[in-house]
């Protein structure tokens, strides 16, 4: 197809076969962080379903992204080319991806507002705003409909689309032919400004009041160490460093890829399109990267992982002390590996109950 950049004459086969290569390498790792966290947290009570919904948002975002209806976008050209199944046009997909994403936003919050609820049993004086916290909860969770109402308004019409593209990238027209090639316009459709200002202001207010609770309940655990057990404010303090990381970490994940791609947009780098693209590769690994690091910087999950996967591959003591030319002796036999984390298990047993 004659074309010219930013728009390609075909669409690169390794886009797609490097989306689908994410998902199949996230979804074992998304799995068994779903079974560590339903399985593996006892007396943890509802924080376990936060951790889930927090896990479940991202997970179908991802799937949605690298499996389902992966798209390769054209930028500066803002739009793009469904690669995947074209069962749904592209304005839907990218409409439905939309209310999937924003999930994201009140399921962060909600972790931080269990963590941060956790501290009154500790701080017994203080007086939870519960009304501060439902609002923003009801507010966040209308996020997702008024953005995917955003982005399904802002669909151009033929002429429209005809327009945009013969005016700005006229090297583009003959994409115009699929189905799915879509394209998006401010300038004639005003929903997709509205869409960046509801993006925007949201997610702006949520984490912001999420960075206020997490600095707060680590105020309140700092404040009543002393009269908590060392296991207590261990497994607080633990909960809370796992939820920011699990934030903190993927969240570059998407924040430097999505910053990237509007500078191209913005500064009408024709040349960066191909590297803007492939960016998107980290968005799509956002998911993976949450679950990986939930899972390693949780000492309880990390002593059941290692333990799960010792007894998959069979691996006994008499066989670990062999290879280190150790040899065990008949009385005391020298703590195994496998006794190691059972006892690492039951002590992170025991902290869970005084949690």
């Amino acid at each position: 197809m004659p074309a010219g950049p930013p728009c390609p004459s075909e669409i690169p086969t390794y886009y797609p076969l490097t989306l689908h290569i994410i998902a199949g390498i996230s979804i074992p790792i998304n799995f068994i962080g779903f079974y560590l966290v339903w399985f593996q947290s006892p007396k943890m009570l509802g924080y376990k379903y936060c951790l889930c919904y927090l896990q479940f948002a991202s997970f179908l975002t991802e799937m949605h992204m690298s499996f389902i209806c992966p798209g390769y976008y054209f930028f500066p050209l803002t739009g793009g080319f469904n690669t995947g199944g074209q069962f749904i046009s592209s304005h839907l997909s990218i409409t439905i991806y939309t209310f999937i994403f924003s999930f994201e936003v009140p399921s962060t919050l909600l972790c931080f507002i269990y963590r941060h609820n956790a501290t009154k049993n500790i701080n017994r004086g203080y007086s939870s705003k519960l009304y501060l916290e439902k609002l923003f909860l009801i507010l966040t969770h209308l996020f997702p409909f008024s953005s995917a109402f955003c982005m399904f308004q802002s669909k151009l019409t033929p002429q429209q689309r005809m327009d945009y593209v013969n005016n700005n990238f006229p090297q583009c027209l003959e994409w115009l032919k699929f189905e799915a090639f879509e394209v998006y316009d401010y300038h004639p459709n005003r929903w997709l400004v509205a869409l960046g200002a509801v993006v925007f202001a949201t997610i702006f207010v949520a984490y912001s009041y999420a960075m206020t609770l997490g600095v707060h309940t680590m105020i309140i655990l700092q404040k009543f160490r002393k009269s908590m057990s060392r296991q207590t404010y261990q497994m607080h303090k633990t909960a809370l460093f796992s939820l920011i990381m699990q934030i903190v970490i993927p969240g570059v994940l998407l924040v430097a890829p999505l910053s990237f791609c509007m500078f191209v947009i913005i500064m009408e780098e024709v040349g960066l399109q191909e590297l803007a693209t492939g960016s998107m590769f980290f968005v799509a690994s956002h998911s993976m990267c949450s679950s990986a690091v939930m899972i390693l910087s949780n000492p309880r999950y990390r002593t059941v992982l290692l333990e799960k996967t010792l007894k998959a591959l069979g691996l006994s003591s008499v066989t670990i002390a062999a290879r280190s030319g150790v040899e065990p002796s008949q009385n005391s036999f020298a703590p195994t590996t496998t006794s190691v984390v059972s006892v690492a298990r039951r002590a992170s047993q025991l902290t869970i109950r005084e949690f």
